[in-house]
């Protein structure tokens, strides 16, 4: 069956609904998803979240975001639609294929869901081989028995029975090529291999760079220094594999090489309680690295200094490439314009945007700005003349 496929919704308490541990196992205990959460606050979930009573209890195969957002701004019901699945592996099919278009993956993420996705495919080509088989064995059969009609029977079963390209198949499902799924598979499989050794650190510094970019990590991982490089870092020297890489090639290490200006970085945990999670790098100086914070109760931007060694967090993708791109547009059009400029310039150093602030940037956008400045000329000509009959007549 596929997930809301012509079912009836009802509202459930948040309280009386449980995530499925897959989704936990895969997506992480906590995401931070603003756009969504201030979507679900201006007008509710619009979508209704899947959910399994097999066991008895209302378990969440599709919604998990949804659900610990609707908890967090306390609203009283969520809408639920309830799936009739008869089995543990039935409810699995439900949630990756439910999860497969989600909007915010990390390519590990990605990964773990391919595994699920090969080892069901796989499953399916055998079961297609095997059919295989069995066709040959009856066509041979017929052949045998009769010799003449033999060559166009076989003619008519040759691609009933086609075979699955399980790789090509896996690729497509998680939206990649099939060189990079190929890539990333060998990624994944080395971060897998290092965390059942218990070796965390380096998991999860590979796991970063992973994340950051497939052909980086995979030209690391086939790198003579890869398994030098693991090894300071599990042994705590340095945190990322940038910085792994630059210690073992030249004996050091800079604290502050791999910060940029502009950058977004992803706390494991909050700095402070009101804060989001995320933070964007705005300065860095001989001592510090200033970062800027939304304020979520207020929507203020605070700033925090934290050495390098405090800084416990991991590199994120640009969540706000396209808005911060329409902002330096503007600010090469309006840049004269002190109050514009400086509000334009604030919104550079918040970790992402707000939909209200989108909104701000669409008015100036619009092109009425630009009519009201082109009308001031016309103002300040009108002033002047009425300046100057004001003096004629006061001299008179």
């Amino acid at each position: 069956m596929h997930c809301l496929d012509n079912q009836q919704i009802f509202h459930l308490s948040p309280d009386e609904l449980i995530i499925h541990q897959r989704l936990i196992e895969i997506y992480g205990e906590d995401e931070n998803r603003p756009k969504l959460e201030q979507s679900i606050q201006r007008e509710g979930i619009i979508t209704p979240l899947e959910v399994s009573t097999r066991t008895g209890a209302n378990v969440v195969l599709s919604g998990k975001c949804r659900l610990q957002i609707a908890r967090k701004l306390g609203l009283p019901v969520v809408p639920v639609i309830i799936g009739d699945y008869a089995s543990a592996e039935e409810e699995l099919n439900v949630l990756f294929d439910c999860n497969l278009h989600r909007e915010v993956k990390t390519y590990f993420q990605k990964f773990r869901e391919g595994v699920y996705w090969e080892s069901k495919l796989k499953r399916q080509a055998k079961e297609r081989q095997r059919e295989n088989g069995l066709r040959q064995s009856a066509l041979l059969n017929q052949k045998l028995s009769n010799l003449t009609d033999s060559v166009d029977e076989n003619n008519s079963h040759k691609d009933s029975g086609s075979k699955i390209n399980v790789r090509a198949a896996v690729a497509e499902k998680l939206r990649l090529s099939t060189g990079s799924y190929q890539k990333g598979k060998k990624v994944f499989d080395l971060i897998s291999q290092l965390i059942e050794l218990s070796k965390l650190r380096s998991a999860d510094a590979l796991q970063r760079e992973f994340n950051r970019s497939i052909d980086a990590a995979y030209k690391f991982i086939c790198d003579e220094r890869r398994d030098e490089v693991l090894n300071v870092i599990e042994n705590g020297e340095v945190n990322t594999i940038r910085d792994g890489l630059g210690l073992v090639r030249r004996g050091f290490r800079n604290p502050f090489r791999g910060f940029e200006i502009g950058q977004v970085y992803h706390f494991k945990k909050r700095v402070r309680p009101h804060l989001q999670i995320c933070g964007r790098v705005i300065k860095i100086t001989n001592e510090f690295i200033e970062f800027g914070f939304r304020n979520f109760k207020t929507n203020d931007l605070e700033t925090i200094n934290l050495r390098p060694q405090q800084v416990d967090a991991y590199l994120e993708e640009e969540p706000s490439m396209q808005e911060r791109a329409r902002i330096f547009r503007l600010l090469q059009k309006f840049g004269s314009i002190y109050p514009l400029r400086v509000g334009l310039t604030e919104m550079l150093n918040f970790p992402n945007l707000t939909m209200e602030e989108e909104r701000f940037l669409t008015f100036i956008e619009t092109g009425n700005l630009e009519e009201m400045i082109d009308q001031r000329p016309i103002e300040f000509e009108i002033l002047s003349k009425n300046e100057k009959t004001e003096i004629l007549v006061l001299h008179k």
